[in-house]
């Protein structure tokens, strides 16, 4: 049986009031996780459980995370790397980046106007109305059709964690719902990616504001039809195996990952361009690295985590198929606190 729960992790009434407007539905609930609110829950505490217990705590500084969107049983263990140093306590909103697997969008896409907030089987994450409105006024966005929305899976795959955090009794009962700025990444240009950046860049360093960056890594092998090999000298997860291969493509999306940690745009274009590694979600990392160009305080990006379906037990060898996850987290480097930008969430209310 399904449940829904309140801003306070507690079973929801039907008589509790509702925002007016559409709701996009959580389509990959009960396949690509769990569809029912309880086990769902338990799924995904069971996740963090295992980061805290191998000492991962809430981090109040934390500003921005990417993490996979592969189905819960093959990148979640990734995902909670970082999922496991939200601090609720301190998040009022949450911006989501995602790549659009399917659809042709060009440049970055918003929710409709009438979409008021994203279902999970633990409850309805409600939308940031004010900024998504003071976004759309720019020009720069276009309405993303329902059928769109609820297709792409990629932001979709972040809301489990999401839900377990702010609606699974973490948050302070009487703190203010916190709200989603879902953003789905198109097609866009070197130019179009920094003109997002400029436009994103205070709402990351505004209090209260956290970044989502949905991506997986390499998609490799037969199935893929992309076989390239990096360097496995770079490897540190798959030193040993379990195949060859799996050293060799951590390497190559090391080499990626190191010039993401370096905030080098450019140097993660051209090893794009170079080695044509199938990371779906170079665009929103490349819009993140141009927003962290255009902060006035210094920020620090390290990655947490690193793994591949191919070296799951029982998974056969990467030849066939191999995606790669990994996760990492943005903090203000120490010394330079952030400068507490308001007046742009001022304008927006």
């Amino acid at each position: 049986m399904q449940r829904r729960y309140n801003d306070q992790g507690k079973a929801a009434s039907a008589q509790e009031p509702q925002r007016r407007g559409r709701v996009r539905r959580a389509v990959h609930a009960g396949s690509w996780y769990a569809g029912d609110g309880e086990d769902l829950l338990a799924d995904v505490q069971q996740l963090l459980g295992a980061e805290y217990a191998e000492g991962a705590t809430p981090d109040a500084s934390l500003k921005a995370v990417i993490a996979p969107h592969a189905g819960l049983r093959y990148s979640g263990g990734v995902a909670a790397g970082v999922y496991a140093r939200f601090d609720v306590h301190h998040v009022q909103r949450i911006f989501m980046l995602g790549p659009s697997h399917h659809a042709y969008i060009e440049g970055c896409g918003l929710p409709r106007e009438d979409v008021v907030a994203y279902q999970t089987p633990m409850g309805n994450l409600p939308l940031d109305l004010p900024v998504l409105a003071q976004l759309r006024k720019s020009g720069c966005f276009s309405a993303l059709p329902m059928s769109i929305d609820e297709a792409e899976h990629s932001l979709e795959l972040q809301l489990p964690f999401l839900a377990t955090l702010l609606l699974g009794g973490r948050c302070h009962p009487q703190k203010p719902a916190v709200t989603l700025i879902p953003i789905l990444v198109g097609q866009v240009s070197p130019k179009d990616e920094a003109t997002y950046g400029q436009l994103l860049a205070p709402y990351l360093e505004a209090e209260g504001s956290i970044f989502v960056v949905s991506s997986d890594f390499c998609h490799w092998g037969a199935q893929f039809g992309y076989m390239t090999l990096g360097d496995p000298k770079l490897a540190k997860t798959y030193v040993n195996g379990p195949y060859p291969e799996n050293a060799a493509i951590e390497g190559l999306d090391r080499e990626g990952m190191n010039l993401i940690a370096a905030q080098n745009g450019k140097g993660f274009r051209d090893y794009l361009a170079r080695e044509g590694n199938t990371i779906c979600g170079r665009h929103p990392i490349l819009v993140f690295l141009e927003i962290l160009q255009r902060t006035s305080s210094k920020m620090g990006v390290d990655f947490v985590k690193y793994a591949q379906s191919s070296a799951m037990p029982g998974a056969g060898p990467p030849t066939k198929s191999s995606v790669s996850y990994a996760c990492a987290r943005c903090l203000p480097v120490k010394g330079k606190p952030l400068t507490g930008v308001e007046d742009v969430f001022m304008q927006a209310r």
